[in-house]
C-alpha cells in the first residue's frame, strides 16, 4: 500500500520513510513473549506479514480468521542518510488495540485504542541497523471496536475482526524543535483564518514562518517569534475561496521553524475555508441551506478488511459517491485513514465522522480511555473541511433509562463541542437523542413496505420528536425539548437484490425482502426518496449502504465494488430532491 501520497496529506514533512511492506510476525496465544523477551531476542519462529494489513485479511499474506489475543511484529531497517540529522519520530496511523513498542530493545511506550494515531521520539535508541518490535493485545472485550464481531464467525451487521497494524507506519525527521500539529479556524466574515499551532522540543531562539497559498499562489505570510508551546495567529487572506462540494478549493499551508537562519522543521499541510451551522431546521454550509444526500460507508474491503488495498481504492470509493449524485457520506463506526478524507476534501464530499463506540459499555471505567481516543481523532482530522459533523455514539438504547449511561454520553458530547466548536454534533445516531445534539437523525428501514407506510412512519417519528407522542416511535430521552434541530433520515433502505451471494462465507442479511432485479430496486428507491422529499421537516438522508460487506448484501455495489444498479439512474433520482430556494 506504499504510495507517493504521504500518510497524513494534511500534515507532512519531506523527510519521511515508509516502513510498510514485509515484517516478521507471530501469534502469542500463550502470552509468553514478554517473559522470553522477544522484544530484545527477536521472534523465535516468525512468518512474514505484509504491513499495514491485519492478519485476518488476505492481503496480509496470512488470512487467519481465528481469534489470537496477543500478536507480535518485528521489522529490521537501516536508518537512511536523510534521517541521520536531528530528531526521528516513529509514527503509527492506527494499531488495534493495545500496542507496546521497542526499538533495539529499548521500551518506547504503549498506546491504547485501535483507531487513533500515536508516535514516539526514537532518536536516542536508533543506530545504523535497527530492530523495531511491537506487541499488540486485542482481546475484543469491553473496548471500542466499531463493527468488529467478537464472535468467532461474524454475522448480521457485524463483520470480521481486525487486530494489529492497519494504517501506515513511518519514520519522520525534524530538528530539536517541531510543529506537533495545527488547527485552522475559518473566519469568513473577517476574510481570514485563525491558526492554532502546538509546538514541542527546544523553543529557545525560534522563529515561526507561516506561508499560505491558493493553487500555489502565495496569499499571505508572516514571521512570529516563538514564546509559548501554543501559538495563535490570525491571517487575513486577499482571496477568499470557500470550500464546498461544488467548488472544493483548498489552501496550502507551510510552517517553518527557524533558528539563526537555519531551518529546524518544515511542515506542509492544507485546510479549507467553510462554515457549518443550523438555522430554521436546516443545515447551512457557508450560510446556504444544503440538502444532505449521503450514503453509509463503513470502510471495509474484501481483501484488506479495514485497510484499503491502495490509496487509489480510497479515491475510487469517494468517486463512486459523486457518481451516484450524492454529496456526502456517513463514515460509520470507523474513523478512517486520513487519505480517505484527503480525497473527500479534494473531490468535494461531505462527511459525518462517527466514532467506533460499539463493543464498549457506557460505564464510567471506560470514559477516559474512550475520550482520549476521540480527542486524538478529532485533533488529527480537524483540518479536513469535508468533515462537517462528529458522531460520538450510535444507537445507544440504554441512554433512555440509565442515568449513568446518559451521563457518559452527555459528558463526551460536551467535551467534543468544547474541543471543536466549528462543527455540528450528532450525539447518538438513530436513537436515543439528548439535548446535546445539533441534528436529530432517524433510522427507519420500513421503506420496503412501500411509499405510504414509509411516509406515515416518518411522520409519526417527526411528531414524536416534537411532542413525545406516539411513544412507540419516540427516539429521544423522556425530558427532551425540541428546539428546531434539523431532522435527517440517516439510515434507510438496506435492500438486497436477488441473485447476489456473499463473496465470503457468511449468512446473508438484508433489511426487508430483496427485490427481483435492479429495476424493481429503482422503483422502490424512487418511492422512498419521494416520501422523504414530501416530509417538509426532513432535510437530508443517508442510504444503507454504499457497498455490500461480507454477508450484508444491501449496497449500491458489491463488496468488491461492482455496480449492482446503474449509478446514473440513482443520480437522476437524487437530482430531483433538494431545496427549491437554493441554486
Amino acid at each position: 500500500m506504499t504510495s507517493s501520497i504521504p500518510p497524513r496529506p494534511d500534515f507532512f514533512r519531506e523527510r519521511w520513510l515508509s516502513l510498510e511492506g514485509l515484517w516478521s510476525f507471530m501469534f502469542d496465544d500463550e502470552d509468553r513473549g514478554l517473559d522470553e523477551r522477544w522484544f530484545t531476542e527477536g521472534l523465535p519462529d516468525p512468518v512474514d506479514i505484509r504491513v499495514p494489513y491485519p492478519y485476518q485479511s488476505r492481503l496480509s499474506g496470512i488470512g487467519d480468521e481465528a481469534i489470537h489475543p496477543v500478536v507480535w511484529y518485528a521489522k529490521k531497517f537501516k536508518l537512511p542518510e536523510t534521517l541521520r540529522d536531528g530528531r526521528v519520530h516513529i509514527k503509527f496511523g492506527a494499531v488495534d488495540y493495545k500496542a507496546s513498542v521497542w526499538v533495539n530493545g529499548r521500551f518506547m511506550g504503549e498506546h491504547i485504542g485501535g483507531y487513533s494515531p500515536f508516535s514516539f521520539d526514537v532518536t536516542e535508541a536508533l543506530g545504523d541497523e535497527n530492530l523495531l518490535v511491537l506487541r499488540v493485545e486485542d482481546r475484543h472485550g469491553d473496548q471500542a471496536r466499531g463493527k468488529q464481531d467478537s464472535r468467532l464467525k461474524p454475522s448480521g451487521c457485524l463483520y470480521m475482526r481486525v487486530t494489529g497494524i492497519w494504517q501506515p507506519v513511518w519514520l519522520e525527521g525534524c530538528g530539536d524543535a517541531w510543529v506537533e500539529g495545527f488547527q485552522a479556524f475559518p473566519c469568513i466574515e473577517k476574510k481570514g483564518v485563525r491558526l492554532r499551532l502546538r509546538l514541542s522540543g527546544e523553543l529557545t531562539g525560534l522563529k515561526l514562518r507561516i506561508r499560505v497559498l491558493l493553487a500555489e499562489a502565495e496569499q499571505t505570510s508572516l514571521v512570529e517569534e516563538v514564546k509559548n508551546r501554543v501559538l495563535e495567529v490570525f491571517l487575513r487572506l486577499p482571496e477568499v475561496a470557500l470550500w464546498s462540494p461544488e467548488e472544493p478549493d483548498l489552501y496550502t499551508s507551510e510552517f517553518i521553524l527557524e533558528r539563526d537562519g537555519e531551518t529546524i522543521d518544515h511542515v506542509r499541510g492544507y485546510f479549507g475555508l467553510r462554515e457549518v451551522s443550523v438555522k430554521d431546521g436546516r443545515v447551512l454550509l457557508n450560510g446556504k441551506p444544503v440538502y444532505l444526500k449521503f450514503a453509509l460507508d463503513q470502510g471495509y474491503f474484501p481483501d484488506g478488511l479495514y485497510a484499503a488495498p491502495s490509496p487509489e481504492a480510497l479515491k475510487r470509493d469517494v468517486e463512486a459517491v459523486k457518481r451516484l449524485g450524492l454529496n456526502g457520506v456517513r463514515k460509520h463506526q470507523k474513523p478512517e485513514d486520513p487519505r480517505y478524507f484527503y480525497w473527500c476534501d479534494k473531490l468535494g464530499v461531505l462527511v459525518w465522522e462517527e466514532m467506533p463506540d460499539w463493543g464498549m459499555s457506557l460505564e464510567p471505567k471506560n470514559l477516559e480511555t474512550f475520550w482520549s481516543e476521540v480527542e486524538s481523532i478529532i485533533l488529527r482530522d480537524f483540518n479536513h473541511p469535508s468533515i462537517i459533523a462528529w458522531v460520538p455514539f450510535n444507537e445507544r438504547r440504554t441512554v433512555a433509562d440509565n442515568p449513568v449511561h446518559r451521563g457518559f454520553l452527555e459528558d463526551t458530547c460536551s467535551r467534543v463541542k468544547r474541543l471543536d466548536p466549528t462543527r455540528l454534533l450528532v450525539d447518538n445516531s438513530g436513537y436515543v437523542h439528548t439535548e446535546t445534539t445539533d441534528i436529530i437523525d432517524i433510522h427507519d428501514y420500513s421503506g420496503w413496505r412501500g411509499y405510504r407506510r414509509f411516509k406515515e412512519n416518518l411522520a409519526k417519528r417527526i411528531r414524536s420528536i416534537k411532542t413525545g407522542e406516539p411513544r412507540e416511535f419516540r427516539i429521544t430521552v423522556e425530558d427532551f425539548k425540541y428546539r428546531g434541530q434539523p431532522i435527517v433520515v440517516s439510515e434507510w433502505g438496506g435492500w438486497g437484490i436477488k441473485g447476489y451471494e456473499p463473496l465470503v462465507d457468511r449468512e446473508v442479511m438484508v433489511y426487508g425482502p430483496p427485490v427481483t432485479d435492479e429495476y424493481e430496486f429503482l422503483t422502490r428507491y424512487r418511492a422512498c426518496v419521494k416520501a422523504m422529499a414530501e416530509c417538509d421537516e426532513v432535510v437530508g438522508f443517508c442510504y444503507t449502504q454504499l457497498y455490500d460487506i461480507e454477508g450484508e448484501l444491501n449496497g449500491y455495489m458489491t463488496y468488491d465494488r461492482q455496480w449492482k444498479i446503474n449509478p446514473d439512474e440513482i443520480a437522476r433520482i437524487h437530482s430531483k430532491i433538494g431545496f427549491d430556494d437554493v441554486t
